[in-house]
């Protein structure tokens, strides 16, 4: 026997019907704003492409050791496809949208890969980061675009500041450098402050 569904009151739609109303008219102004702000040609564009599931990615650490990741992602290797559009540091995503086994540990304790959003790789890669340069990243964490940084530097010229002023986000941020960077190239290379203003 199926159960009739109850009839909703007249007070929860009025409820729904005013959650309804003011929905409609926050969305109205974010596209008023952004239509301004962007064109009323472009961004109808951009709101669809937020609208999209975000495309994530395996950075690959070059301090870790290839062979282990290799070996790691055998299976995988049919499913991944590089990103060109981003030619400094290597990139993959999966073509089926799969997702990635959880990074680990090679066999020199370095951390393997890092999975995110491509977007961040990308907004490294438009920095133009040179080998040498010294960078200073605000608002570092939770630190995928600070390793995409790290990636570029050259040990031995480069250098990264990572600034994070809140302290649980510093400490993660601090975790996540370690996990990746080999103790005396974490040493060279970066440092992790916490400064406001």
């Amino acid at each position: 026997k199926k159960s009739a569904k109850k009839p909703i009151s007249k007070k929860k739609e009025k409820q729904l019907q005013r959650e309804s109303e003011r929905r409609n008219a926050v969305m109205s102004a974010f596209n008023k704003y952004y239509e301004q702000e962007w064109g009323s040609e472009r961004w109808p564009h951009l709101l669809e492409a937020m609208k999209k599931p975000v495309r994530h990615c395996i950075m690959i650490n070059k301090y870790a050791s290839v062979e282990d990741v290799k070996a790691k992602l055998n299976d995988l290797l049919s499913d991944l496809t590089m990103l060109d559009f981003i030619p400094s540091v290597p990139c993959y995503a999966s073509k089926s949208q799969s997702r990635f086994p959880p990074p680990s540990k090679d066999s020199s304790n370095v951390t393997d890969y890092y999975i995110l959003d491509a977007g961040s790789v990308l907004a490294t890669e438009a920095l133009d980061i040179q080998p040498d340069d010294q960078v200073l990243d605000i608002c570092a964490a939770p630190g995928g675009k600070t390793l995409a940084i790290l990636q570029r530097l050259d040990r031995q010229y480069g250098r990264l500041t990572s600034n994070e002023i809140a302290s649980d986000r510093r400490r993660r941020l601090r975790q996540v450098i370690e996990s990746y960077l080999p103790p005396d190239v974490m040493a060279d290379m970066s440092t992790v402050v916490g400064k406001d203003g």
